[in-house]
C-alpha cells in the first residue's frame, strides 16, 4: 500500500476546515435571521435545519447545537438556551479557525475526531491517542463551556455529591488525627465514627468505603493507616479534579461516578413531561391559526 503524502493528508484537512468555516458562517447568519422574525415566523421554519442548531422547544426557547465537521455531527448540547445559541456558534467559528492543517492538536478530542473523520472520507489512516488514567484535561470548548438544561442538571448534581463526599473523606481525616492523639486512644469507642470508614481494633487494619450518590461505587479493605491516608487523598483529587464536561471514561471509578449522575433521571423526566404539555399546547395552537 503507498503511502498518502503529508502534504495531500494537509490538503484534505484544509479542504474540510475551509468547509467548515463556511458552514458555521451560513448558520451564524441564519441564526441572526431567525431571532429576528416573529413567533408566527419561528413556527413555521421549524422544518428548516441548518448544519449547526435545530429548535428544541420553541415555546421554552430552547435549542439543539451541533459540533460539526465534514457532514458528521461530532457532538451536541442539547436544550441550550435561546439566549445562548450566538455565543455557542461564534465559539464553534473560533474553534474551527484555531484547528492547524499544517500540525492539528490530536491531543483535543474534538480535534482528533474531525482529523479522523477527514482521514475515513479519504481511505487515510486514522489516529488514536489515549490518555493516562486519572488525568482530567482541560481543553478548549467549542462550545464556550455553555450546557444545555439536561447537562445543567448533571452539573449541579455533581457539585451536590462533591461536597458531601468530600466532608466524609474529611471527617475520615478527623478520626484518624484523633487516633492519633494520645489523650483519646483509650476512649476510641467514645470517638464519632466516620460514616466511610470501619476499624478493625483486633488488627488495626481498616475498610474505606468509597460512597457517591447515596451508592457504595467502592470499597477497600484490610488498609494500614498509611494507605488509607494515601487512598483519602487519592480519592479526594479525584473527586476535585471531575472534569463534569469531559469526564475519563476510560479510568473505572470516574466511570462509575458519572454513570451514577446521568442515571438520576427525576429532574428529567420532569422536564419532559412539561415539554410534552407544552408540545401538546403548540399542536393545537397551530391546528388554531391555520383554521
Amino acid at each position: 500500500m503507498t503511502k498518502t503524502p503529508l502534504k495531500q493528508k494537509n490538503n484534505f484537512f484544509k479542504l474540510h476546515k475551509e468547509q467548515a468555516l463556511k458552514d458555521i458562517q451560513n448558520s451564524i447568519e441564519e441564526w441572526r435571521n431567525f431571532k429576528e422574525k416573529n413567533f408566527f415566523y419561528q413556527i413555521f421554519s421549524q422544518n428548516k435545519k441548518p448544519k449547526h442548531w435545530e429548535v428544541s422547544n420553541l415555546l421554552l426557547d430552547l435549542f439543539d447545537v451541533h459540533l460539526t465537521w465534514s457532514k458528521n455531527i461530532i457532538r451536541s448540547q442539547t436544550n441550550v438556551k435561546k439566549s445562548e445559541v450566538l455565543s455557542v456558534l461564534l465559539a464553534m467559528k473560533d474553534f474551527y479557525l484555531k484547528i492547524s492543517v499544517v500540525k492539528p492538536d490530536l491531543t483535543h478530542p474534538d480535534i482528533i475526531e474531525c482529523f479522523n473523520l477527514t482521514a475515513k472520507e479519504n481511505n487515510l489512516k486514522q489516529r488514536t491517542i489515549k490518555f493516562k488514567d486519572k488525568i482530567e484535561i482541560n481543553f478548549y470548548d467549542p462550545f464556550n463551556n455553555i450546557l444545555g438544561k439536561e447537562m445543567k442538571n448533571i452539573e449541579k448534581k455533581y457539585y451536590r455529591e462533591k461536597k458531601i463526599a468530600l466532608k466524609k473523606i474529611q471527617n475520615a481525616f478527623d478520626f484518624l488525627d484523633q487516633i492519633d492523639n494520645k489523650m483519646t486512644k483509650f476512649d476510641l469507642h467514645e470517638l464519632e465514627k466516620p460514616e466511610i470508614l470501619i476499624c478493625n481494633k483486633a488488627n488495626s487494619l481498616y475498610e474505606l468505603k468509597f460512597l457517591w450518590c447515596g451508592q457504595q461505587l467502592e470499597s477497600y479493605k484490610n488498609l494500614k493507616k498509611k494507605n488509607i491516608i494515601e487512598k483519602l487523598n487519592e480519592l479526594k483529587n479525584t473527586i476535585n479534579y471531575f472534569n463534569i464536561l469531559r469526564p475519563n471514561l476510560s479510568d473505572i471509578l470516574i466511570g462509575k461516578m458519572y454513570k451514577c449522575l446521568v442515571n438520576d433521571k427525576k429532574s428529567f423526566l420532569n422536564f419532559q413531561r412539561i415539554k410534552s404539555k407544552i408540545d401538546l399546547v403548540k399542536i393545537n395552537f397551530r391546528k388554531l391559526i391555520t383554521f
